[in-house]
């Protein structure tokens, strides 16, 4: 059924009048009787009893009015939402996310959705990298932020941060006067790093000490990032942080840019293969903008202020 008929037959029966009808609906009167009538053969009865005061509504217009007063507002707003929905403007999207994205990337993503899709709704899900992988092929999220590519090839995954590793170190610690460090001068002190749970992370942090010489010695093993800096800030050892961390401005922390480094901490987008759908095509579009934004902010971090050293008396 053609839904403009029906708003056309809710604004006659309400007016009991073509010519009023015609003028709220801004069409001509013609047109309008002749819509009027197509529905009316439509659905086999006479809905208006003509007379030389307007319209009245016949028993089965009256009915029709009293069902279509409720139903049409609905499917208007049911036929705007798919159009949006096929236009990419309107849906709800579930995003998997390692925690690590949360402290920049994300919220900047945010904030451009909110202006670039206003009608959809994006929730966010916190899950490590294999968690997400196999949400995406269950099917219970739609995008992934990951530390890795994944090994699906149900999965399409593309590299959209590759950052640095820097050192975080306790406000007073004799590293903090360096305006850079090498990673060998780690060896033996205690670090304060990831668990096993965060494989990723973990193994490249620690590969990058290994490379250069140095054994740290492990003292606590936690996977949130804020609870490492204040593990750092509590003097209870040194991290190696993503240098996007580096925006968190926590009291008794500093950072040094790990001199040459030779890995990167990524961060990997990852969809299903076989989903185009336009609204997972723009929020792609957006978290690639945002991240590509914040690497040039944060990819080589300059270092902070080194306290000058003291002279010798």
């Amino acid at each position: 059924m053609n839904l403009r008929r029906l708003d056309y037959f809710l604004a006659v029966a309400e007016e009991r009048h073509f010519r009023r009808a015609a003028e709220r609906l801004n069409v001509a009167q013609p047109a309008l009787s002749v819509q009027i009538a197509k529905l009316e053969r439509e659905l086999g009865t006479a809905l208006l009893a003509r007379n030389r005061r307007g319209v009245e509504l016949t028993d089965a217009g009256r009915a029709l009015q009293a069902r279509a007063r409720a139903l049409v507002p609905s499917l208007h707003d049911a036929f705007a939402e798919t159009t949006a929905i096929g236009q990419g403007r309107a849906s709800h999207v579930t995003v998997g996310f390692v925690g690590s994205s949360a402290y920049e990337l994300l919220p900047s993503v945010l904030r451009q959705a909110e202006r670039a899709l206003p009608a959809v709704q994006i929730s966010l899900r916190e899950m490590i990298s294999p968690q997400q992988f196999e949400a995406l092929g269950a099917g219970r999220i739609d995008l992934g932020v990951a530390r890795l590519p994944s090994p699906s090839r149900a999965l399409f995954s593309t590299r959209i941060v590759a950052e640095p590793f820097v050192v975080a170190l306790p406000t007073g610690h004799a590293l903090a006067r360096d305006a850079t460090i090498a990673a060998r001068r780690l060896d033996d002190l205690p670090l304060v790093t990831f668990p096993p749970v965060a494989a990723v992370l973990r193994d490249a942090i620690l590969a990058e000490l290994a490379e250069a010489g140095a054994g740290p010695r492990i003292v606590d093993e936690v996977g949130d990032m804020t609870t490492i800096l204040g593990l750092v800030a509590a003097g209870r050892g040194v991290a190696l942080v993503p240098a996007s961390v580096t925006r968190l401005s926590l009291k008794g922390v500093v950072f040094r840019p790990l001199r040459a480094p030779k890995r990167r901490a990524e961060l990997w987008l990852v969809k299903r293969r076989e989903d185009h759908r336009p609204v997972v095509s723009t929020l792609m579009e957006l978290v690639a903008k945002a991240a590509a934004w914040r690497g040039s902010r944060s990819a080589d971090p300059s270092p902070a202020p080194v306290p000058a050293r003291r002279r010798s008396r």
